[in-house]
């Protein structure tokens, strides 16, 4: 039985990734990015698999909405900070992930006037993948400057 869920799990994570790279290749300020060797099928895979969570995969319809693209790369993002502050090692699919973060979180929100308390937690988040992400930059600039004194 366990393997029969398991063997479902990873059918959804693969339904998901689709999601992902259908809803990824609709935002033209993004194909810019996917110009070198990792594809956006690798990156929607990647994120897949580390943002995946069963119950609020079946709900997703297509196209995904900004509000689970957010919450996705978020859940990916703050496990890459964590990476690359202990590690100081991403690959280039990782180092994607972080910008699809940036550029989602700097994505301005129309949605009705009923739907604006939703919209103050989704505001939270893009602020703090902001704060994050200045904050690892910082530190990574630290780094490189160090290791340009040895």
């Amino acid at each position: 039985m366990t393997f029969i869920k398991a063997l479902g799990a990873q059918w959804n994570k693969g339904k998901l990734a689709q999601q992902l790279e259908q809803t990824l290749l609709q935002e033209s300020e993004i194909h810019s990015l996917f110009v070198g060797a990792t594809t956006v099928a690798t990156v929607s895979n990647l994120i897949a698999a580390i943002g995946f969570r069963e119950p609020e995969n079946q709900a997703q319809t297509q196209p995904l909405s900004n509000e689970f693209m957010l919450t996705i790369l978020f859940d990916c993002f703050r496990l890459l900070m964590i990476k690359q502050i202990e590690h100081d090692n991403l690959n280039q699919a990782e180092h994607l992930i972080i910008a699809l973060a940036k550029i989602w979180a700097k994505k301005a929100w129309h949605t009705a006037p009923e739907e604006q308390p939703d919209i103050a937690q989704y505001q939270r988040l893009q602020n703090q993948i902001l704060k994050l992400a200045a904050q690892v930059d910082e530190l990574d600039e630290q780094r490189r400057y160090q290791k340009r004194n040895m």
